[in-house]
């Protein structure tokens, strides 16, 4: 199949908004300025800028005729080769755009799909974005094969050339997208696997926004050294760290793949096995930059890619991070107040990390339950599970052969321990501040 390489080199873009009716213009803007920054993020300079006011879109190329004109015209006039519009393009618009302004034409996915090539590292990253690229081209292949048309004279021979051509790319494509999907089964089932052995650890999954500040959160609670820039789409992998300073019990926590508006479907499709780890965990850290024009929006979007992959039911702390960029310094007050269940932090000071911690142990301290059990001394493996999984508040070694101990933990530890327990009670509520430093040692 013909080697797709979104953009070359050295390419300089025009990009493209349309806003209807319906449309805020600020939200509008806001996405022009973000596709200018994912454009940047493949090192691809923005020559010019362009918005349309329509009632609707054109279904021949989405602008109207005058201002396709306009748009060829200011390529021309900066030397533009590529041309981004900020939404879905279907195959003739791309045809149609291609052919009047004579440059490279895509959409926002295309954009966000060539991303996620360059920086996918893993084997299963560079796997579910090859799925996504392959399924995003496909019905696109057609206008791949009009340059060769139009170099060839425009003659029959040449058509029919690439007619050929273009069911055998389709052709290819399928059967390329069925061995990768079957790979990325394999992948699944061992990260499956490998989630299977973790069922019992207590796990927190980060989520948010690219560039929101996560892997910065990530390094800050669990002293990672996780690459973290300020750019859009530098993790693709679940990373799975332990927090420290530890915990008893031991608290996981995973880094994962940045959310973004108007993430392709396909995107979500095949990184649904990396997901995983947010629909599997028992608590979420939404990380929200509180210093972006349009944090709200930006909240919004996270929460509906977590509607789509079915994790909008596990609980949620939102983490309003950059307060030290925040130049309204009332607003992390107001948004606390907005969202009872949020903290203000800054992940680069160390006393917000440390209350961070803190109240994400005082989360799944809330729950647990105290028990006391006498296991046998010889079951070292035993006390080893319950050293683990549990805090020991108090022990008693005095009775030979048996050892005694007084343990808080999580309802499903405890369990594990029942042939040793010898009665459970639900501890006395205590305040926030104190009960969240339970556990540390």
């Amino acid at each position: 199949m013909q080697n797709f390489q979104e953009f070359a080199p050295g390419t300089t873009a025009i990009v493209v908004g349309v806003q209807l009716p319906e449309d805020n213009p600020a939200i509008v803007a806001d996405d022009l300025a973000e596709l200018v920054a994912l454009l940047s993020t493949l090192g691809i300079p923005v020559a010019g800028r362009i918005v349309q006011k329509r009632s609707k879109l054109s279904p021949s190329c989405m602008l109207g005729t005058g201002k396709v004109e306009e748009l060829r015209d200011l390529a021309r006039s900066c030397g533009a080769r590529l041309v981004v519009v900020d939404r879905p393009l279907s195959p003739p618009q791309i045809r149609n755009l291609e052919e009047i302004t004579g440059c490279q034409v895509t959409d926002r996915s295309g954009v966000i799909l060539d991303i996620f090539a360059r920086h996918a590292r893993t084997n299963e990253a560079k796997t579910q974005v090859e799925i996504a690229r392959l399924e995003y081209l496909l019905p696109r292949l057609s206008g791949a094969w009009t340059h060769l048309h139009r170099q060839r004279g425009g003659g029959v021979a040449s058509r029919g050339m690439g007619e050929k051509q273009i069911e055998v790319d389709r052709r290819r494509a399928r059967e390329r997208i069925a061995r990768l999907k079957a790979q990325l089964k394999n992948i699944a089932r061992e990260k499956a696997t490998q989630r299977k052995s973790r069922r019992n650890e207590l796990k927190v999954a980060l989520v948010g926004y690219t560039n929101s500040g996560k892997t910065t959160v990530m390094n800050a609670l669990t002293h990672a050294k996780f690459q973290a820039k300020n750019a859009l789409f530098v993790t693709l992998d679940a990373n799975v760290r332990v927090l420290d300073p530890a915990t008893r019990p031991k608290i996981l926590l995973s880094d994962t793949v940045g959310f973004i508006r108007n993430l392709p479907h396909s995107l979500i499709e095949s990184f649904k096995s990396t997901l995983e780890e947010v629909i599997d965990a028992d608590l979420l850290l939404h990380v929200v930059d509180l210093s972006h024009p349009n944090y709200q929006a930006q909240m919004d979007a996270t929460r509906k890619v977590l509607r789509e992959i079915g994790a909008d039911e596990v609980p949620v702390i939102t983490v309003f991070n950059k307060i030290d960029s925040v130049e309204d310094k009332f607003l992390p007050r107001i948004m606390r107040g907005a969202h009872p269940r949020s903290i203000a932090i800054s992940a680069l000071n160390d006393e917000d990390i440390v209350r961070l911690r803190d109240h994400v142990y005082a989360v799944f301290a809330d729950a647990f339950i105290c028990a006391d059990v006498e296991i046998p001394a010889e079951k070292v493996d035993v006390i080893r599970l319950m050293f683990n999984s549990c805090m020991v508040l108090a022990s008693d070694y005095a009775t030979e052969g048996v050892a005694r101990f007084h343990i808080q933990g999580p309802e499903a530890a405890i369990a594990r321990l029942k042939p040793h327990v010898v009665k459970t009670w639900h501890p006395e509520p205590r305040g926030r501040k104190n009960h969240a430093k339970i556990g540390s040692i």
